[in-house]
């Protein structure tokens, strides 16, 4: 791969010092924590006094973001080392015994359970707040500051869930083998989030297929190797098949180059993490991609790319082309994660202000005249642009609604109703040339959100009866799409693990209208709109149901919602939220079934 160029040094500097320097704090002036010494200190010649030299902490105040994070990391390890001792000593009293412990003591065991609770929430606390964490990713301090701690040994620590297997390297497999893979990859995934440049990704595969790839590096061995273990996963149709066997293997093998690879203060730096994101998405027993984007986000803001450059010859234009992809490709893949959590975000819209990328996707930052030829092939970003649009949209409405710290809103109807006309239209305007399954997936993600926007504490009476009716009609509609899924391959589009989660979330919604309309809902008795009052746009319309409509309607999503969990625990192996909707949901199909009986 080509080497950094200026476009991977920051714009501006947004990280500010743990602690000023003494002078400064005594002088009770700005102290900006410039190395070796501050600029207030440089301009009246005393740099050689300045604490900032000589590594002298203010009084109960660690002088590194680093500090902070290695503490944070040797607590976690030393309860993870303890929970392994404790499970080690319980299973040693099993094989003694002969028997089990749950059958000799069954309070000690419920104390047991109590414990491992509450370790594993305090483990949790330990990490949950790592994406935020300030990280000053243009600091020369995560190079070399230790030999035990790194970032990439940072980033892994936290984000890693169950361990990744070992493997001895060996070399890639031959070009022709993975071809089809990157064309996948390229065709399905690079389309929605493009943080990385087409054409370096085609001259890492030209340096590791060429010479014995004596002209490859770390970066471009990091990146091959996610893009195939992605692909495979994204293929795979359960934990353990061979996909995703081919899968772990990639990703475990890139991971013996992290070190050289996960490094802040560049955007190859980012697309590094991000592409770990997307693996992460698909592998969810191994990385928990919510702490990851935290990470890449706090990067991205250190580097200064959610903020466009005021000065356009800053930047060439193919450099802030790239730099604009990968803040909303991050500005993406935060939101999408975070909403399928319920979770807040890693940085607010107020904080941003990026335009979209350019669409033409035709350009290079390489002068060879065969790569210009090879731009003509180039993927267009349409698919990208949209996704990017749908989840600024999503974005708004979410932190008004669910997470402002300011006074609930007066008019939360007016601000769903304006949200839900705006992401309808955003969905009747798409471009031809978006493919039908990725239609479908933009379709579901439009659903999805619409049901979220849908379901805000603090609703008066009326506007719940009318959500609910359009709830009602939006599950039917994402179970219909969902429910079909898994189909043949020429109809792929990126599904993921966090699908499980918005399945789930869209069941227990349809299942709480189920028992809380029961009196007037599924009699065929339709709620009328709220009024008009200052809202800007008309309410969604509602189509008129009859009651065995309603009753056909509503068997028919939970079958379909069935059906839906169950392929998407089997596919990640989280069986539990298919279990949990398969109880909650047996004794509302009952009901449903005699309704229908006695209505014909």
């Amino acid at each position: 791969m080509a080497s950094f160029s200026n476009f991977e040094t920051p714009l501006l500097r947004v990280s500010r010092p743990v602690s000023a320097c003494s002078k400064c704090r005594s002088a009770k002036i700005k102290c900006d924590g410039k190395l070796p010494a501050c600029t207030a200190c440089e301009r009246s010649g005393r740099s050689a006094e300045c604490s900032s030299a000589n590594d002298q902490f203010a009084k109960g105040k660690e002088r590194s973001y680093v500090a902070s994070l290695e503490s944070r990391v040797e607590r976690l390890e030393k309860q993870i080392l303890q929970a392994k001792g404790r499970r080690s000593s319980v299973r040693m009293l099993d094989v003694d015994s002969g028997e089990s412990t749950l059958t000799q003591d069954a309070p000690s065991s419920i104390a047991n359970r109590k414990n491992e609770r509450k370790e594993a929430s305090v483990v949790d606390d330990l990490v949950s707040d790592f994406g935020f964490l300030s990280v000053n990713a243009t600091a020369r301090d995560f190079h070399g500051f230790t030999k035990q701690m790194s970032f990439a040994r940072l980033v892994l620590s936290t984000s890693s869930v169950e361990e990744m297997p070992k493997f001895s390297a060996s070399d890639f497999p031959p070009r022709y083998a993975i071809t089809h893979l990157v064309q996948h990859y390229l065709e399905n995934i690079y389309v929605l989030y493009p943080f990385l440049s087409e054409t370096k990704l085609f001259t890492s595969l030209d340096a590791l297929y060429q010479d014995g790839g004596r002209f490859a590096n770390s970066i471009d061995r990091w990146t091959v190797r996610l893009v195939i273990a992605i692909a495979f996963a994204s293929l795979s149709r359960r934990r353990g098949d061979a996909q995703y066997q081919e899968a772990v293997y990639h990703a475990a093998v890139a991971l013996e180059g992290a070190e050289s690879v996960l490094q802040p203060g560049s955007i190859v730096g980012i697309q590094a993490i991000l592409l770990l994101v997307l693996y992460a998405m698909l592998d969810p027993h191994h990385f928990n991609s919510w702490y990851l984007i935290g990470v890449a986000s706090r990067a991205m803001v250190d580097l200064g790319l959610h903020q466009d450059s005021s000065s356009p010859r800053q930047v060439p234009g193919p450099e802030a082309d790239l730099r604009r992809r990968v803040y909303h490709s991050v500005y993406t893949l935060d939101r999408t994660i975070s909403m399928a959590h319920r979770r807040a975000f890693s940085f607010t819209d107020d904080s941003s202000n990026v335009a979209f990328p350019s669409n033409q996707n035709a350009f290079s930052l390489s002068s060879s005249s065969a790569r210009e030829q090879q731009q003509v092939f180039l993927h267009a970003l349409d698919p990208a642009i949209q996704l990017f649009q749908l989840r600024q949209m999503q974005s708004s409405t979410y932190q008004k609604l669910f997470k402002s710290s300011h006074q609930r809103i007066k008019e939360p109807w007016q601000t769903m109703s304006d949200s839900l006309h705006e992401m309808h239209l955003w969905m009747a305007q798409l471009p031809n040339v978006i493919r039908k399954p990725m239609k479908k997936l933009f379709r579901s993600e439009l659903l999805f959100g619409s049901i979220l926007i849908l379901s805000p504490p603090g609703l008066s009476s009326s506007l719940k009866s009318y959500g609910k009716a359009l709830l009602f009609s939006y599950a039917c509609e994402y179970a219909d799409i969902m429910s079909s899924i898994n189909g043949d391959q020429e109809k792929f589009a990126f599904y993921t693990s966090h699908d499980i989660l918005r399945a789930s979330f869209v069941a227990e919604r349809f299942l709480a209208i189920l028992r809380d309309g029961s009196g007037q809902f599924l009699d065929g008795t339709m709620p009328e709109a709220p009024p008009p009052g200052s809202v800007s746009v008309p309410p969604p319309s509602l189509l008129k149901w009859k009651t065995d409509e309603i009753l056909n309607k509503a068997i028919s999503c939970l079958d379909r919602l069935d059906k839906t969990l169950e392929h998407l625990s089997i596919r990640y192996d989280y069986p539990e939220a298919w279990k949990k909707f398969k109880d909650d949901s047996k004794v509302l199909k009952e009901m449903l079934f005699l309704r229908r009986e006695t209505w014909n």
